[in-house]
């Protein structure tokens, strides 16, 4: 199978005098490089490479900081027929193991890294004799020693190894082939108008498939040009994103759930002030369920700001799908009748569907595996040039997820719950997320949404509803946190109590623990979604620790 290297070194080579990516920094600083100095950079890297490594290709995992050092190897990974293994820099919250399983799993050559995290590194890296499973190779190191006995080779159809995101202790490893790359591309292409016109604004974690697929790599196959900012900016200030829209005209630029809420929650009506984002063709947001009403709102707060109503739309996706399988803006307008959505729907925003989506979707029995129809809920499969077909290291995991035989094709199983009514995909939680009730289930997701509705100072994108105790049927726990910036509850046993009786009347769950905590309390995964089988599984443990609503007051 052709790797990407014709397709990258084309348009390096087509932009070699342009700018082709911007790296902004703090305080207003941007990095400017053109398709030539990025050639260059990358030819650098792979010299560093061969010298320290020895001939490649190499599989490396990239345990890199947001910005030019992870695209140059980024960059020249893909030049060189090599692997890549995205991952998020050590931290201390991390699971103990985490990166020597990723290395192992992945047969990587060596960790790339900052020499400022070399030791942190190395000691994740450690055997249960004390030795690091594979080379450590610090980029920023102003002279690089030989580190000798590599000698693993990469298979030049794999460029990227993307991780789930780990909602359970560790991530799962996903190959990526170039054929793969190039259908889902071709997709975002086709669908959303993707192109050398584009003006891509990321954000998002090299790490995650909807940051490093869609924020970097597509426009750099689209002939795009992108302009990359640190999440932790972002994060930092909101405002930050949407200037950087306004200020480099951006076309295209998205995120998770989280992030648009930010933007409403923590962006003054004074700091709108000039602000232009008439450019914003595809404003995207997807990652997890869309909350019903959150896009609507942000439609009608950046109007004002030149926002064109039509661009804003959910969309769905995953790693093992290499990013994007569906939501698409429509010309008209997006906001939807729900008088005809089924009960448990209406609290998600839907997907719009095309033809070409909709054949690759499967509502399915999760136990059965008989197709659901329309209007019903069930588990989603994909399938399609998109779909990746295993695990690495994973091989039951791999035959659940990968090996499904329905209609004469293999479909990929999601874990993830819902339905189509119309041409509108509803993604409703995660199946191993629910409440059982007498035989039925209700996803998780639609409790908490249900309950953020007793306070505007709830966050429904931050909450753990889960049971305690699987035999009890109709009894569960919500964990939920307060919406950044949210003061102290005056009154969180009256709002606990609205909780309580709203989700009994609708769902006929009985919760008997309800905590209302402050922000950041629950545990996440990298990618910042709630943990709920971690919460579930460590409650009694995770639940001592945390304050009771007295102390909210």
């Amino acid at each position: 199978m052709k790797s990407l290297r014709s397709d990258v070194l084309r348009n390096l080579e087509l932009k070699s005098d342009e700018r082709q990516i911007t790296v902004l920094g703090r305080h207003g600083r941007a990095n400017h490089y053109t398709g030539g100095q990025l050639l260059a950079e990358a030819e650098q890297c792979l010299r560093q490479w061969d010298a320290c490594l020895g001939a490649g290709p190499h599989v490396l995992v990239a345990a890199l900081p947001p910005g030019e050092t992870f695209l140059f190897s980024l960059i020249a990974s893909l030049i060189g027929e090599g692997t890549l293994v995205p991952v998020a820099p050590p931290r201390p919250s991390d699971p103990p193991g985490r990166l020597r399983h990723i290395a192992q799993t992945c047969r990587a050559t060596a960790v790339l890294c900052m020499a400022a995290r070399r030791t942190a590194v190395e000691e994740q890296l450690r055997d249960g004799d004390g030795l690091p499973v594979c080379a450590v190779l610090a980029v920023d190191d102003p002279v690089p020693m030989p580190l000798g006995g590599a000698g693993r080779i990469a298979d030049r159809t794999i460029p990227i190894i993307q991780h789930t995101s780990g909602s359970t202790r560790l991530p799962k490893a996903v190959p990526i082939t170039a054929a793969q790359i190039r259908a889902n591309c071709a997709m975002i292409q086709t669908l959303w108008g993707m192109n050398r016109q584009t003006v891509m604004v990321n954000w998002l974690p090299h790490y995650h498939d909807m940051g490093l697929m869609g924020g970097i790599l597509y426009p750099l196959l689209s002939g795009a040009y992108s302009v990359q900012m640190s999440p932790f900016e972002m994060i930092r200030s909101p405002l930050s994103w949407l200037q950087a829209i306004a200020t480099y005209r951006a076309t295209f630029s998205g995120g998770p759930s989280f992030s648009f809420q930010e933007c409403l929650t923590r962006i003054a009506e004074e700091d709108c002030a000039g602000l232009d984002l008439s450019s914003w063709q595809r404003a995207f947001c997807g990652g997890e369920p869309v909350p019903a009403g959150l896009l609507s709102r942000f439609r009608q707060r950046f109007a004002r700001s030149g926002l064109a109503p039509d661009s804003v739309f959910a969309c769905y996706g995953m790693a093992e799908y290499t990013l994007f399988s569906a939501g698409e803006p429509e010309s008209r307008s997006p906001d939807t009748d729900v008088s005809d959505i089924p009960q448990g729907w209406t609290a998600v925003e839907p997907c719009l569907l095309s033809e070409h989506t909709r054949r690759n979707i499967r509502i399915t029995h999760p136990k059965t595996g008989a197709a659901i129809p329309d209007g019903e809920t069930g588990e989603i499969w994909l399938r399609g040039a998109s779909a990746s077909t295993s695990y690495l290291g994973a091989p039951e995991e791999t035959d659940e997820t990968f090996e499904n035989e329905a209609d004469g094709t293999r479909w990929m199983r999601t874990g993830d719950l819902g339905g189509v009514s119309g041409n509108r995909l509803y993604v409703t939680g995660r199946r191993k997320d629910v409440v059982i009730v007498n035989g039925r289930k209700v996803a998780a997701s639609e409790i908490e949404w249900l309950a953020a509705r007793a306070d505007s100072g709830l966050n429904p994108m931050a909450a753990a509803a889960f049971m305690p105790e699987p035999a009890a049927s109709g009894h569960a726990s919500l964990y939920i946190e307060l919406r950044p910036g949210t003061p102290r509850l005056k009154d969180p046993r009256q709002i606990i109590a609205r909780i309580r009786r709203s989700v009994a009347g609708s769902y006929s769950v009985v919760l008997d623990d309800i905590r209302i905590l402050p922000r950041g309390a629950l545990p996440r995964t990298s990618s910042g979604k709630i943990r709920r089988q971690t919460v579930a599984a460590t409650f009694k443990e995770f639940g001592a620790c945390l304050s009771e609503p007295e102390d909210l007051r």
